[in-house]
C-alpha cells in the first residue's frame, strides 16, 4: 500500500499563501523546523476502511466492533468517493470524515424510508461496494505492491519525540485531573457547579495546565507536543462527563435515546403525531445502524458520546483550518482555541453534534471550492444529509453559502440553487410538523437572542453562571474583532473568515428557537471565531522577548487560561441536576413500562426523572402528547405563589378528569434546579408534598430520600374517545 509519511520543512513568516486567493495569514516559522506530513491515494483508505468494515460484522465484543464499524464510517465512504473526486490533500482527512458520515447517514435512513431495513445487510453493501472501487480504481491505476520491512522504514519517517515542558506540563495537568475523579459529587454538587464542588477545583487547576502547555508547545513550535495538549484539554474537559458519572448527563439524552430504542425494537421510524424527530430521523436512524450491527446498547453510546465528538470535532476544525491555508501550527491553534471556548452542551447524543462535524466538512469544501470547483459540487452530499439531521443547521449553512456566493468564495454559483431546493423541499414536505412551533418569532433580536430561562428569578449561583456564560461569549467575539483589525492591518484578507464568525448573528433577526437560538449561534461562529483567533495567538507566543519577558505571549497565555478556565465551568455550572443515577433511570424505565398509554407523569421542574425513556414513549405520546409536562408550564408565572389553595383545586380538577393514572414524582435533581432558578417559593415543595401525604387520593408508592413518587389511580374510563372528533381537536386531546 503506497501510503507515505515524510518531513517537510514549514513556509517563512509572513510569507505568500500557496492558495493566494484563500482568506490566509502565515505566521512565522522557523525554518528549519520538521512537520508531520501523512499522504497516501484515497483508494488505498477505502480498502482499508472496508477491511475494518468486514471485521465488523464477525461477532466480538461490543466495543471491538463498535472501534471497527467507527474505523469503516470515518474511512471507507470518504476515501472511496475522493478516489473519483479530486479534492486538494490538504483538508482532505476532514472531508474524508464528513463525507463517510453523510454518506452512512443517507444509506441508513434511505434504507428505512423505503422499508429495507437490514442493518448487517446494509454493511456488507458498502463494503462491498467500498471494495469494489477501490479494486475499479486499481484496475484503471495499478495495483498496489506488497510493503517490504525495509521499504516501511525508508518511507516511514516519524520526528523524534523528545520529552519537553509543554510534555511535562501536560502530563501533570492530566495527574491533577485523575487525582480529582474519584471525589468529583454527584447531584450533592454546590449550585455554583462542578468546580466549586468536591476536588472540582483540581479540574479548574488541570484545565489551566492544560492550556499554558499548550501556549509553551507553540512557543517552542513543537506539533507533537501541541496535539498532546489539545488531547489533554479534551480529556480534562469532555472525558470528565464519561468517568466520573454512572450514564449519560441530562434528561433530554434519554429522550433521543428513547428514538433509537423504539427503531430498534419495531424497525420503523416512530409513527406520525409522536413528536418532530418523526419527520427528521436520520441521525436516529444511522444510530440504530450502529448500534444494531455491533450490539452497543443506545445508553453506552451516548455515555461516551461527548468526547469522542468532540475528538471529530477537532479533526475537522484542524483539517478546515490546512484547507484554508493556514499552517500545521495555526491550524491546531484554531483547533485548541475552538475547543476551549465551546462551554455550549451541545455535543451530547443528538443530532446536533452530528450534523456540526458534517458541517464543518461542507464548509472545508466550500473553502476550497474557488480553486477547485468539484469541492463546491461535492459540498452538496454532506448538505442533502443535514437537511433530515437537523432542523436548524442547514438554513445557517445556506446563509453562510449565500454570502460567501455573493463575495464569489464559492463556485460553481447554482449550487446555493440546489441547496435552496433541498432544504425548501423538506421543509414544504414537513411544514405540518415544524408549523405549531412558529417558523418565525418576531425580528427583534435582543428578544430573540434571550435564553430559554424565561422569568426565572435566580439565586447568585444563577446570576454567577450567567455572567461567566455571557463574559466568555462576549470576551471570544470582541477578541475576535480585535483579531480581525490586526489581520486586516497587516494586509491579510480576513472576509471569509468573518463572515463564517459573525453570519450566524443574523438568525437572531428571525428566530429565538425556542429560546436556544443565542446558544445556537454562539456554536455556528465557532469555526469563524477560531480562524480569526489563531494566527494572532500563534503571533503573540512567538514574538521574541523584549528583556527578560515576552510581554505578548505573557497576555496570551494568561488570556487563554482565564478562558478556558470560565468556558469549562460554564459547561459544568449546572452539574447538580443535569447528573442522573442508575438507579432512578431503572426506576423511571419500569413506570413507563408498565405505565397504559394516556398515563400522565408530572413534576414541579423536569430533572433527574425522565419520562421519556424507551420504546413506550410513544404510545404514550399518541394517547396523550403532553403526558410528561410539568405543572410549572400550566402556572405560569403564578408558580411563584405556587400552592396556593386555588391552585391545588385546579390540579385535582385537571387530574380528577384525567381517566388514568397519575404520577406526580419529585427527585433531588428537581428541587436543586428550583433552588437554582427560583421559580417556586423556598417552602413549596414542602407545602405541595405536605398536601399529597394529606390527601387520600394521592398515594406515595415510592419513597427514597428526595426521590418520591405519589400516584392518582384514574378510573381508566377512556372519556375522550366519547367525543367528535372535531371537539378531540379542539380540546387538545390525543386519541387513541
Amino acid at each position: 500500500m503506497s501510503t507515505s509519511i515524510q518531513l517537510a520543512s514549514t513556509q517563512p513568516a509572513l510569507s505568500t499563501p500557496v492558495e493566494p486567493s484563500t482568506d490566509v495569514v502565515h505566521v512565522p516559522a522557523v525554518a528549519d523546523q520538521p512537520r508531520l506530513r501523512v499522504s497516501g491515494r484515497p483508494a488505498d483508505l477505502a480498502a482499508v476502511g472496508a477491511v475494518l468494515g468486514l471485521f465488523a460484522l464477525i461477532p466480538l465484543p461490543p466495543w471491538l466492533s463498535a472501534l471497527l464499524l467507527a474505523g469503516f464510517i470515518a474511512v471507507a465512504p470518504g476515501a472511496a468517493i475522493l478516489s473519483w473526486v479530486s479534492v486538494p490533500v490538504r483538508g482532505r482527512a476532514g472531508v474524508t470524515l464528513a463525507l463517510g458520515m453523510s454518506a452512512v447517514t443517507l444509506v441508513t435512513v434511505g434504507a428505512m424510508w423505503s422499508y429495507r431495513w437490514d442493518p448487517h445487510g446494509i454493511l456488507v453493501v458498502g463494503v462491498v461496494a467500498v471494495l469494489g472501487s477501490s479494486g475499479l480504481w486499481y484496475h484503471r491505476n495499478g495495483w498496489p505492491g506488497v510493503p517490504t520491512m525495509e521499504s516501511l522504514r525508508s518511507t516511514v519517517k516519524v520526528p523524534a519525540v523528545r520529552l519537553n515542558s509543554s510534555l511535562v506540563l501536560s502530563i501533570i495537568a492530566l495527574t491533577v485531573w485523575a487525582v480529582s475523579v474519584p471525589g468529583l459529587p454527584g447531584v450533592d454538587a454546590s449550585l455554583y457547579g462542578l468546580l466549586f464542588s468536591g476536588t472540582g477545583p483540581l479540574i479548574g487547576v488541570a484545565i489551566m495546565l492544560t492550556t499554558v502547555s499548550f501556549a509553551l508547545a507553540i512557543r517552542a513550535r513543537q506539533l507533537a507536543a501541541a496535539v498532546f495538549a489539545l488531547g489533554s484539554a479534551i480529556t480534562v474537559s469532555r472525558v470528565t462527563t464519561f468517568v466520573a458519572t454512572e450514564i449519560p448527563l441530562y434528561d433530554w439524552t434519554y429522550k433521543h435515546i428513547a428514538v433509537v430504542d423504539y427503531i430498534q425494537q419495531h424497525g420503523l421510524i416512530m409513527p406520525p403525531g409522536t413528536d418532530i424527530y418523526t419527520k427528521w430521523p436520520s441521525f436516529f436512524v444511522a444510530m440504530t445502524w450502529f448500534c444494531d450491527v455491533t450490539g452497543l446498547d443506545p445508553t453506552t453510546l451516548a455515555h461516551v458520546w461527548t468526547p469522542v465528538i468532540h475528538i471529530l470535532i477537532s479533526v475537522v476544525v484542524y483539517s478546515a483550518a490546512r484547507a484554508f491555508g493556514f499552517s500545521p501550527l495555526v491550524a491546531i491553534a484554531a483547533a485548541f482555541v475552538i475547543e476551549i471556548v465551546n462551554w455550549v452542551g451541545q455535543d451530547y447524543f443528538s443530532p446536533q453534534s452530528w450534523a456540526l462535524v458534517m458541517a464543518i466538512g461542507l464548509l472545508t469544501l466550500l473553502i476550497r471550492s474557488r480553486e477547485h470547483r468539484t469541492a463546491g459540487i461535492l459540498a452538496i452530499l454532506p448538505f442533502v444529509a443535514i437537511v433530515p439531521t437537523h432542523q436548524l443547521t442547514p438554513y445557517w449553512l445556506l446563509l453562510v453559502t449565500a454570502l460567501l456566493m455573493i463575495a464569489k468564495r464559492v463556485r460553481p454559483w447554482w449550487i446555493l440553487l440546489v441547496m435552496a431546493a433541498v432544504a425548501g423541499g423538506y421543509l414544504l414536505m414537513n411544514l405540518e410538523a415544524v408549523a405549531p412551533y412558529g417558523l418565525l418569532s418576531g425580528t427583534s433580536p435582543v428578544k430573540n437572542a434571550e435564553s430559554n430561562l424565561g422569568d426565572a428569578v435566580g439565586t447568585p449561583a444563577s446570576w454567577f453562571t450567567s455572567a461567566v456564560c455571557r463574559s466568555v461569549s462576549a470576551a471570544v467575539f470582541l477578541i475576535a474583532l480585535g483579531a480581525a483589525w490586526w489581520l486586516r492591518r497587516n494586509g491579510r484578507p480576513v472576509l471569509v473568515s468573518a463572515i463564517l464568525a459573525f453570519c450566524p448573528l443574523l438568525m437572531l433577526l428571525g428566530m429565538s428557537y425556542g429560546g436556544e437560538a443565542i446558544f445556537r449561534v454562539y456554536l455556528y461562529s465557532l469555526l469563524g471565531l477560531g480562524f480569526l483567533i489563531a494566527p494572532l495567538l500563534v503571533w503573540a507566543l512567538e514574538r521574541p522577548a523584549r528583556g527578560r519577558i515576552a510581554l505578548p505571549a505573557v497576555a496570551a497565555t494568561l488570556g487563554m487560561a482565564v478562558i478556558s478556565l470560565a468556558s469549562l465551568n460554564s459547561f459544568v455550572a449546572l452539574w447538580p441536576f443535569v447528573y442522573e443515577t442508575k438507579h432512578q433511570i431503572a426506576l423511571m424505565e419500569q413506570i413507563t413500562a408498565d405505565a397504559r398509554p394516556g398515563t400522565r407523569i408530572m413534576m414541579m421542574h423536569p430533572s433527574g426523572m425522565p419520562a421519556r425513556i424507551g420504546a413506550p414513549y410513544a404510545e404514550q405520546t399518541l394517547k396523550f402528547p403532553d403526558f410528561d409536562k410539568p405543572i410549572s408550564m400550566d402556572l405560569g408565572r403564578d408558580r411563584a405563589k405556587f400552592p396556593t389553595r386555588e391552585q391545588l383545586g385546579d390540579l385535582e380538577w385537571n387530574v380528577e378528569q384525567h381517566p388514568f393514572d397519575t404520577y406526580m414524582i419529585f427527585s433531588e435533581q428537581s428541587q436543586r434546579a428550583i433552588e437554582y432558578y427560583r421559580r417556586y417559593r423556598p417552602e413549596g415543595v414542602a407545602e405541595f408534598r405536605e398536601y399529597l401525604d394529606a390527601s387520600p387520593k394521592w398515594e406515595a408508592v415510592y419513597r427514597d430520600g428526595e426521590t418520591v413518587i405519589y400516584l392518582h389511580a384514574g378510573s381508566g374510563e377512556e372519556w375522550w374517545n366519547w367525543v367528535a372528533p372535531e371537539q378531540n381537536d379542539a380540546l387538545g386531546i390525543g386519541g387513541s
